[in-house]
């Protein structure tokens, strides 16, 4: 007789991990919530990681193990361990972040308890630095519960920053209908977009994500690059041209296609171009006042 297949599927696309890899999965194996399977997809790693997956793999038979025979790039990674996934439900997992044992339970409620109109549900976050001491709670603001999927995008426009949602239970089926991570830097912006213009997006009241912030992380690093950020979809140096300006095209392209009704895709990329736009805009304009300011206190003290 076939097994049923767990409802939840934990995909975790890793790259030399070994730092904080044993954290993640002992806090991925405390889950109170226990209908799932962890499927771990290593793109050739050079340290410990395969061998520290392994041996979780020995001690849970929840846990799928697959190996690249080469590092494809992140973006690769995370598109396989979807591939490989057989939940109804879907969560990415980062090597080291932490998930408190209420996470996957308190989600798989929210998006039970919402019905199908509902295709993510995230936890709140907690920061922590790279030794696991709290630096404090971090307030995403993608609580996007509007009918009209134009309001939900403008939503990820105006508030997504550190973009945590993306680590967050999926329903599969909108999932696999999107374009997942994508080959260029943002592009976890882009995926959240597509997701608010396919269905409502819910935050759970609950601090229950702990988001690392640690040097060893490409993005995070003090003196990280956008061209040492590419470096994370592959070993190759790439040059890397107006990033921001390239996550807005794609964005924009990617809403304004696809399967929903065209009035529902010309509105919702209009709708995040315009509130992207006033953004920057806002922050130029706060930069601005910031650098007047200054210069009138120089002129004052030199007066």
């Amino acid at each position: 007789m076939e097994q049923r297949p767990p409802r939840v599927s934990l995909g975790v696309p890793l790259y030399n991990a070994e730092r904080y890899l044993e954290d993640c999965l002992d806090a991925i194996l405390a889950q109170d919530y226990e209908d799932f399977e962890v499927i771990i997809s290593d793109n050739a790693s050079t340290d410990r990681t395969w061998e520290i997956c392994q041996r979780y793999a020995a001690k849970d038979p929840r846990i799928r193990l697959y190996r690249n025979p080469r590092n494809f790039g992140g973006h690769v990674n995370y598109a396989r361990v979807v591939e490989l996934a057989r939940g109804e439900l879907f969560k990415w997992v980062a090597y080291d972040d932490i998930c408190l044992p209420t996470y996957l339970s308190t989600c798989v409620a929210a998006l039970d308890a919402a019905g199908p109109q509902a295709v993510l549900a995230y936890p709140k976050t907690i920061l922590i630095d790279e030794d696991g001491e709290v630096i404090g709670p971090y307030a995403d603001r993608l609580d996007l519960r509007d009918p009209r999927p134009w309001r939900r995008v403008a939503g990820v426009a105006k508030n997504i920053n550190l973009c945590h949602a993306h680590f967050g239970v999926f329903r599969m089926s909108a999932l696999r209908r999107t374009g997942m991570i994508r080959p260029f830097l943002s592009s976890d912006y882009t995926l959240i977009a597509e997701v608010a213009r396919l269905g409502e997006i819910h935050e759970v009241a609950e601090p229950l994500f702990l988001r690392r912030m640690h040097g060893a992380s490409t993005r995070q690093a003090k003196d990280a690059t956008p061209a040492s950020a590419a470096t994370w979809f592959g070993p190759a140096k790439r040059r890397v041209r107006a990033p921001r300006l390239r996550m807005l095209a794609e964005t924009l392209r990617t809403l304004a296609t696809g399967s929903p009704p065209l009035g529902t895709r010309l509105s919702s990329a209009a709708a995040f171009l315009a509130t992207w736009w006033a953004r920057r805009v806002r922050v130029r304009l706060g930069r601005l006042r910031r650098w007047l300011i200054g210069r009138t206190s120089t002129a004052r003290g030199s007066a």
